[in-house]
């Protein structure tokens, strides 16, 4: 195997099996050595990139992962045991199942179920899922929550702590506890197919392996009677619609392609299909979630044979709904571009006027981004520019970068 495959390879083993890893050696040595566990997926990582290049690949990379991981895992902890006096714990099987759950067959779906304990607060089971299973780091973190990158790092420092000090154990919850963790849970599947969609950092904007990953997780909660909730099937109507685009999203070169200049033709028709299937089942009772909103707006677009054709006041409407169940500065801010398509620029700039005086987007490239577009529609260039330069600023990944600075180019030479 070539030097560059086999990096290919250890970067998708760092991206899928990270998690995994983790999770097994937490299983296997208590949830009071999380620290030590993911110390010793990262070296075992570390080690391949150092050796796997230049030798043969093992047979079975995963394996080989956790074989090695375990047993730096068991030297570690043999060290601490001379300085502490510690048994080293034996080798169990800490996630305990409740018979409801017998139905559920996949390990990275029962911890993240375990990993949503009540005792951590929303953030921390958030920050840390994202981190130890889904192997995000630490900034595509806090651009996925829009915080801080500072912020993240603290909370996810504390809420190892917590983990450690109040000896949460990694065991899934009762039946009648499922469903108040099913909703994180969702909400971290989302997240984590967010970060594929477009990533906040590096020279590609869309992870494809990290989006499976997360239909792949979300499929496996709807084959459990006991998760097949309406929020589920829209969520899984909503990765389906947005899925269906990336052929269209970016052209050979890697570079970004806007909604508008998309060849339509090249949107995947059985995923808008299987979308809509979806959505009908989360529909089936008349519940409405903020998952069946997003996924009815995104199917407007999916639905849609151009563009110009698109029934923006029918998205509009949407939006106005999902701001009253969630009030938040997020949705108004995607909410501005049907409101300028509706209403025009000048109510538009208005919105976005109002939402910077909250200075909640002061680190969000996307709201300037927007906010240079509404200027240049309203015919003011050097403003629209300052806001462009602002967005580029603050943009992390390269592709959208480059799409940035092009727009600024065009803008100039206008």
């Amino acid at each position: 195997m070539s030097e560059m495959n086999a990096n290919q390879l250890i970067d998708h083993f760092f991206r899928t099996e990270y998690g995994k890893a983790v999770s097994h050696l937490t299983n296997r040595f208590g949830s009071g050595h999380l620290e030590l566990a993911e110390d010793s997926v990262q070296d075992t990582l570390v080690k391949a990139m150092q050796t796997w290049p230049f030798g043969q690949v093992p047979d079975n990379p995963t394996g080989w992962i956790l074989r090695v991981a375990g047993n730096r895992m068991i030297d570690q902890l043999r060290r601490l045991q001379k300085q502490t006096n510690e048994e080293i714990p034996e080798d169990s099987e800490n996630l305990v199942e409740d018979v409801s759950l017998t139905e559920i067959n996949d390990d990275m779906v029962k911890m993240m179920l375990a990993c949503c304990h009540p005792t951590l607060s929303a953030e921390y089971q958030i920050i840390l899922t994202l981190k130890i299973l889904g192997g995000l780091s630490i900034r595509e973190i806090s651009t996925s929550l829009l915080k801080k990158e500072e912020t993240v790092a603290k909370a996810y420092t504390r809420a190892k702590k917590k983990f450690k000090e109040d000896e949460i154990k990694l065991i899934l919850p009762p039946a009648n506890e499922v469903e108040k963790r099913l909703e994180m849970v969702l909400k971290i599947i989302y997240l984590l197919f967010n970060e594929g969609y477009k990533s906040a950092e590096g020279n590609i904007l869309i992870r494809e392996d990290l989006c499976a990953e997360a239909i792949r997780l979300n499929n496996v909660l709807l084959e459990t009677e006991l998760c097949n909730t309406p929020s589920a099937n829209a969520l899984m109507a909503l990765m389906c619609f947005h899925s269906s685009r990336f052929d269209a999203r970016v052209d050979e070169s890697g570079e970004i392609i806007s909604l508008e200049d998309q060849d339509r033709s090249k949107w995947n028709e059985e995923l808008i299909a299987a979308g809509s299937r979806y959505l009908q089942r989360a529909t089936d009772n008349d519940e409405v979630n903020d998952y069946v909103i997003q996924a009815a707006i995104s199917s407007y677009h999916c639905n849609a044979a151009s563009f110009e054709e698109t029934q923006w006041s029918e998205i509009l409407r949407l939006y106005d709904v999902q701001l009253q169940i969630n009030p938040s500065p997020v949705i108004r801010l995607n909410r501005i571009i049907p409101m300028e398509k509706v209403h025009g620029s000048m109510l538009a700039y208005s919105e976005i006027e109002e939402l910077e005086e909250t200075g909640f987007f002061d680190t969000y490239y996307l709201f300037y981004a927007i906010k240079g577009g509404i200027l240049q529609n309203l015919g003011e260039i050097k403003e629209s520019a300052t806001a462009l330069k602002k967005a580029i600023s603050l943009t992390k990944n390269d592709r959208e970068l480059s799409y940035l600075n092009k727009k600024l180019e065009q803008l100039s030479a206008s």
